[in-house]
């Protein structure tokens, strides 16, 4: 998987490296906000920046639950000339995201009465009603990239 500096109509783009650790949200938050201007309309920007969030909690919570604190999460994100496109590496165990997006809807029907899998509802949402393209790629360098796409 190529880096977003590596395509041709990157308009804006930025990296920024956190440790495994929840208090690193508003520093990712303050970051995200440069991301919010055109073409990204404020409801795209709104709906990815709830994805971010969302992401980065699950690389900590879930991929990184057993790595320590200091091991790197890498967010990206890019403005390009029709999409805003965000990515989350993290470095744990893969996994199939696209089989739990499948099944969220079945096996949580109410996904806010549990404490699981708050994320796929989340990210099943913005597949369906808001057309996002959400991929999660198992890579084999041992890292994990959860690409976030909404074309604008």
């Amino acid at each position: 998987m190529s880096g977003l500096t590596e395509i041709e109509d990157v308009i804006h783009f930025d990296r920024l490296v956190v440790q495994t650790d929840l208090r690193a949200i508003a520093q990712i938050l303050t970051w995200f906000e440069a991301f919010q201007k055109a073409p990204v309309s404020q409801a795209v920007w709104l709906q990815g920046q709830i994805a971010l969030v969302e992401a980065f909690t699950n690389a900590v919570r879930h991929a990184h639950e057993l790595l320590p604190r200091q091991t790197p999460i890498t967010l990206e994100a890019g403005i390009c000339v029709d999409r805003l496109e965000i990515r989350v590496w993290d470095q744990g165990a893969p996994f199939n995201l696209a089989q739990l997006i499948d099944r969220v809807e079945q096996d949580y029907p109410e996904p806010l009465e549990h404490e699981a899998h708050w994320g796929a509802a989340l990210f099943k949402k913005l597949q369906d009603q808001h057309r996002w393209n959400i991929e999660y790629h198992c890579l084999n360098e041992g890292r994990n990239c959860l690409r976030l796409v909404k074309f604008c």
